[in-house]
């Protein structure tokens, strides 16, 4: 997946992406000068990062 794919699918911005990258809390890969990602690495960002109220 490409930063434009993760942000549509994570609804964040692209600054929001990238501190997720300078962060270390989302892996990549880089090729050329854009940034690739694995959706399993995207679904484990948000199975561990989503919340659920109850109430």
């Amino acid at each position: 997946m490409d930063n434009a794919e993760v942000c549509r699918q994570l609804q964040i911005s692209k600054r929001t992406l990238q501190y997720l990258r300078n962060s270390e809390k989302l892996p990549y890969s880089t090729l050329g000068n854009k940034c690739y990602y694995k959706p399993d690495d995207v679904q484990t960002l948000l199975d561990k990062n989503l919340t659920t109220k109850f109430g």
